[in-house]
């Protein structure tokens, strides 16, 4: 192909459904986008893209669509839909570059680049794209691993760590079933595998392992019970919550530590970026000449517009007695 039209990506909405399902069945959270993608975040089919030399998928009236435009529209598609791998959804991807192609070489007959609608379009997709190119590389100029790391110093700064308590519990509905719980543990019972067995709470399959938790994270009940315990110790009364009654185990503590640089990377670079540009915008606007017009200055420079324009009148009329 000559050109992707990258416009005519609305066509593509029709590959929601396959690739809606794909990812349905994917487990996972699908993460967001920076403003701005770092190289390392290239997948193999955006390098594709780049390969001058790219195998012939098909021809429409004499125009080449090859592997390299399938990648390039597939590495354009929002992230979610690229959690589905690129031979899945290809022939969906040639079809749509197709039906595109056709489009355009349609367009070009109708001489529609020769229309002012479409020439004051290709001005207004021209200045944006001076726009994010422009931001993009003062974003990789002046956002540096230095200016990140400061903001990392920064952010981290105040942290104060938080005891956190790995517990384990069995839940029970009934005092009495708690007690003859632990009976069971006093006479030398698994604490894992009496959950497994007894507990009603969602953890009972795991073993009752509740993983880390901060104090604040768990009703007070529940809380004060746990954080009561040395490691090892568990509760020889039951503990009884809006939730039925427990029996809890302390497995260990630790405290919570900082993120760390590389973890908070993106978000630092996404609001350091932010920051940066709004300060070159300030500095952009301090050396331009900017005039904002009041409704007093329109209305007067409409009043000197028609009488510019009734003096021209009056003076081809003028000319015409003449």
């Amino acid at each position: 192909m000559k050109s992707l039209h990258y416009f005519a990506l609305a066509v593509v909405a029709v590959l929601c459904l396959v690739i809606g399902y794909y990812v349905g069945t994917q487990s996972g959270a699908i993460p967001g986008l920076d403003m701005v993608a770092s190289d390392d975040m290239k997948t193999e089919e955006t390098k594709a893209s780049e390969e001058p030399d790219s195998e012939v998928l098909a021809t429409v009236n004499g125009e080449n669509i090859t592997e390299a435009d399938v990648a390039t529209l597939y590495s354009s598609l929002p992230q979610q839909y690229r959690q589905a791998p690129m031979a899945m959804i290809k022939e969906q991807l040639l079809q749509q570059l197709i039906s595109m192609e056709v489009i355009s070489q349609a367009a070009e007959k109708d001489n529609l680049h020769d229309s002012s609608e479409y020439k004051d379009r290709l001005d207004a997709v021209r200045t944006q794209l001076m726009q994010e190119f422009y931001i993009k590389s003062k974003i990789d100029e002046l956002v540096t691993d230095e200016l990140l790391q400061e903001e990392y110093e920064k952010s981290i700064a105040g942290f104060t760590p938080e005891e956190q308590l790995h517990a384990r519990h069995i839940l029970l509905k009934t005092e009495q079933e708690a007690n003859d719980v632990i009976k069971l543990l006093d006479d030398g019972g698994d604490f894992a595998e009496l959950a497994k067995e007894y507990s009603t709470g969602p953890s009972g399959p795991n073993g009752g392992d509740l993983g880390y938790f901060a104090k604040g994270s768990m009703v007070p009940e529940f809380a004060d019970a746990a954080f009561n315990l040395e490691n090892g110790e568990y509760t020889k009364a039951p503990v009884e919550s809006q939730f039925g009654f427990h029996v809890i185990k302390a497995e260990d503590r630790r405290n919570t530590e900082p993120p760390t640089f590389e973890e908070k990377k993106p978000e630092l670079r996404s609001k350091v970026s932010n920051s940066v540009i709004d300060e070159l915008i300030e500095e952009l606007k301090a050396d331009a000449s900017i005039l904002l017009m009041t409704p007093a200055e329109d209305e007067k420079a409409a009043e000197e517009s028609q009488e510019n324009s009734s003096t021209e009148d009056t003076k081809m009329e003028d000319d015409k007695k003449e």
